[in-house]
C-alpha cells in the first residue's frame, strides 16, 4: 500500500480491455470462416452421377449399336428415312445402349430425369436429339442430324 500512496495523483493501476472487443474479433473471425466455406460450398464442381454397370458383354453391345447407327445414317442419305425420323431411331439406339449396359432406365426415362440423373455427356446427346424428334418439319432435323450421328458414336463408342 505504501507504493501506491507515493505514486502520483495521475498513475492510475492496470486497466482491463473491454470485452466486448474480444467477443467482437471472435465473430468476425467466425464470419470470415463461414464465408470461405460457403464460397467454397457454392462453387465446387458439381457430384458426377455414378451408373452401376449391368454384367453383359459390352463390346458386343457396342458393336451392334454402332451398327444400327450406321444402318441409320445409311437410310437416311438414301432418303428412305426422313432426318427427323433418323433422330428418332438415334434417340432409340442411343437409350437402348445405356439400358442394356447400365441400370439406368434410359428406355423410359424423359428429358428431365436425364439432367437430374445421367453424366452429362449422356444428357449432351440426347439434348440434341431431342427437339428435331419432336419438331414439325426436318429443317431442324436435317441441320443437326450429323452432329447428332456423332454424339451417338462416340458416346456408343466411349462408354465401355
Amino acid at each position: 500500500m505504501r507504493a501506491a500512496a507515493e505514486l502520483p495523483e495521475e498513475f492510475t493501476g492496470p486497466v482491463e480491455y473491454a470485452d466486448r472487443w474480444l467477443v467482437l474479433a471472435i465473430v468476425l473471425i467466425a464470419l470470415v470462416l463461414v464465408y470461405y466455406v460457403v464460397a467454397w460450398w457454392m462453387t465446387r464442381a458439381p457430384k458426377v452421377p455414378t451408373i452401376a454397370r449391368a454384367g453383359v458383354d459390352v463390346p458386343s453391345e457396342q458393336a451392334a449399336c454402332l451398327a444400327r447407327i450406321d444402318e441409320v445414317v445409311a437410310r437416311v442419305r438414301l432418303g428412305t428415312l426422313s432426318a427427323r425420323d433418323g433422330h428418332q431411331q438415334l434417340s432409340d439406339v442411343v437409350r437402348s445402349y445405356v439400358a442394356t449396359v447400365t441400370t439406368l432406365p434410359a428406355r423410359t426415362m424423359a428429358l428431365a430425369d436425364f439432367r437430374t440423373r445421367a453424366p452429362q455427356e449422356l444428357v449432351d446427346a440426347i439434348e440434341l436429339m431431342y427437339p428435331p424428334e419432336f419438331a414439325p418439319d426436318d429443317a431442324l432435323a436435317a441441320d443437326t442430324f450429323d452432329v447428332a450421328v456423332d454424339r451417338a458414336r462416340n458416346l456408343v463408342g466411349s462408354w465401355t
